[in-house]
């Protein structure tokens, strides 16, 4: 443990021009916190992720490193610290390396949302004072706006129609619009839609990271910090709600719309986010994963004042109900925006990420389940993962004559890693090419000069240090295909054991929606060549991007469709697949490329007929 003083120091972050004042000891990590400068922090600041590297450029720290794994002698020459691991003793001047920064999020904004006809319901009423008494009849009314109304004449007041409430009392000479958010609260990125109330119209959308990650970049960290820490519930709640407020302050200021003039919110979000944003305690999702845990169904209906929302004080924020611990009312929203409940036929929706929502349904029934993917779509624990930030190498293609890797990065600019949809391309571009086999191992007598041993094993270069942004090789290790594999798998496994409960096969689909921010570059057909996504022939792939965004969009503007998010909620069924007796099975027969011959009939023949790959030189 280590001590921190009442005695000050400065942390100097010089490539961010951002100087902080905090007592001796503290860590660069927590400094950088303070400062609100996003360095990576996949574990939380325990020590075990190795990706807050920063390089201190003067000044000493005291460095504690339990795990020399996570730093190399040399880098530890050229100053390299792990920021969670090193506590200032005196003045530093620190510098974040591209890799080891939060960066900036890709926007994912777009949805493809159904045809609505408008039903507005917060809505504008002239009211006397003579006219109180049947008024509070016919909505719930607060104290201090019938105050208001007793001192006026006349007033023009907010009513919410569907929850039978006066929102506010209207100043005609201040606030000229009725406004509302839609927002969709994401573990890494946070995304706000201004909505104009009366005519459901879209006016802008932006998004930023979810400041929560300053606290660790995984829900469990996340959970471990809010129980641990005697304010740490409250920091993770202020962190999500100042998030929103930056966004909702930049969209305004750019529409010249009032914050007071915001009457509604709609939030959707994954269970711990959600828990996180209302300021519940989440413990109780992750106590015991041997038992089910029940999760209340129906939404929470709050006022921004009760979340320190810095919009119009009695406004209402409507949090999308969740169906389970592992399914939120992100994919309830999901869910809605697609349009599976309405559906006659069977739908497959995929939702990539650490943990992978998996739903199939239409309107009688819905089934879902979260794969224990793992955080290796985000690029945690491979060699050269990244989030999708900008440098980031989201797709590529290798040439089957010379076996060089063509790529393309977020950003145009050099690459400094690979993202997760870039990692299923690459994953499928050397099985298909013959550079490794089944199991995820490279072919050792291929000829192929990109293949080469080093101290982590066999490897690829999939960029050289040359052409690179970080002045290394970006390579791809066994021991990532193994992590990718092992990922694919777990999300196979969900698949099939939801095909198999409804006693479905791949030719009862009739149309796969793959959303989020990961499947909206996602290469669909580089999925199914690893195995992860079943080869479903009478399918039609629907990209619907940001579906928990347009879940909480139309829960905003339509009582038909609040109402249906909250029937898909209660209806449906949800497996927890490490209770299921079948998952082990499941996740084992799809431990190899491509997976169960009988989900993957067309790669089979495929596969079988591809050789390793020779130089034709």
């Amino acid at each position: 443990m280590v001590e921190v003083s009442t005695e000050s120091v400065r942390v100097w972050f010089r490539n961010y021009g951002i100087s902080i004042s905090v007592p001796k000891g503290t860590s660069i990590l927590e400094a950088a916190q303070k400062a609100n400068i996003g360095i990576r922090s996949v574990c939380g600041g325990r020590g075990y992720c190795g990706k807050c590297k920063v390089i201190v450029r003067k000044g000493r720290v005291r460095h504690r490193v339990s795990d020399t794994t996570m730093i190399t002698d040399k880098e530890l020459s050229e100053g390299y610290v792990l920021a969670c691991q090193a506590f200032v003793v005196e003045d530093v001047e620190v510098e974040i390396p591209r890799e080891s920064s939060i960066g900036s999020p890709k926007l994912l904004s777009a949805v493809t949302l159904p045809k609505i006809e408008p039903e507005l319901y917060i809505v504008e009423k002239i009211v006397k004072p003579a006219e109180l008494e049947s008024l509070t009849k016919q909505y719930r009314i607060s104290k201090e706006v019938r105050e208001s109304l007793l001192r006026s004449r006349e007033a023009v007041i907010v009513v919410n129609e569907l929850t039978s409430r006066v929102l506010a009392l209207k100043s005609e000479t201040l606030e000229k619009g009725i406004y509302g958010l839609a927002v969709d609260i994401g573990t890494t990125k946070v995304v706000v839609s201004l909505v104009n109330l009366e005519t459901s119209k879209i006016i802008d959308t932006d998004s930023e990271f979810n400041r929560q990650l300053l606290f660790g970049e995984d829900i469990i960290s996340r959970i471990s910090r809010a129980v641990e820490r005697k304010e740490g519930l409250k920091q993770l709640q202020k962190a999500v709600v100042e998030t929103i407020d930056n966004l909702v302050e930049k969209l305004c200021k750019k529409h010249g719309v009032k914050r007071n003039e915001i009457y509604g919110a709609s939030v959707a979000g994954n269970t711990v986010m959600t828990y996180l944003f209302i300021g519940i305690n989440p413990y109780p999702l992750i106590k015991s994963f041997k038992e089910p845990v029940d999760v209340p169904r129906d939404p929470y209906i709050l006022e921004a004042r009760d979340l320190g929302l810095g919009i119009h004080p009695g406004a209402e924020v409507y949090v999308l109900p969740c169906a389970g611990r592992f399914l939120g009312g992100d994919v309830i929203g999901d869910i809605v925006t697609a349009g599976i409940s309405f559906s006659e036929s069977p739908a497959l929706l995929i939702d990539i990420g650490t943990n992978t929502e998996v739903v199939i349904g239409c309107k009688e029934w819905v089934i879902g389940t979260t794969a224990p993917a793992g955080p290796a779509f985000e690029g945690w624990g491979l060699t050269s993962g990244v989030r999708a930030i900008s440098g980031a190498i989201e797709s590529v293609k290798i040439d089957p004559k010379t076996c060089k890797a063509y790529y393309k990065v977020i950003g145009n600019t050099k690459p400094i890693g690979i993202c997760g949809s870039g990692y299923i391309d690459l994953l499928a571009e050397l099985f298909l090419n013959g550079l490794i086999d089944r199991f995820g191992k490279f072919y050792r007598t291929t000829g192929c000069p990109l293949i080469r041993k080093s101290n982590q094993g066999f490897e690829y270069v999939v960029v050289s240090s040359e052409e690179s942004g970080v002045g290394k090789d970006i390579v791809v290790t066994e021991k990532d295909l193994y992590n990718l594999i092992d990922a694919k798998s777990s999300v196979c496994a969900a698949i099939s054991i939801l095909l198999k409960r409804m006693y479905l096969g791949i030719n009862d689909v009739k149309k796969i929606y793959v959303c989020g921010a990961f499947g909206r570059y996602l290469n669909i057909n580089s999925a199914m060549a690893i195995g992860m996504i079943p080869e479903f022939p009478q399918a039609e792939v629907v990209y619907i991007g940001n579906g928990s965004l347009g879940g909480a969009y139309l829960a905003l503007v339509s009582k038909r469709y609040r109402n249906e998010v909250e029937r898909v909620a209660k209806i449906t069924a949800t497996i927890e697949l490490m209770l299921d007796p079948n998952f082990m099975e499941e996740y084992e027969a799809g431990f190899m490329l491509p997976g169960r011959k009988e989900l993957f009939p067309t790669m089979w023949e495929i596969s079988r007929k591809t050789k390793p790959w020779q130089s034709s030189a």
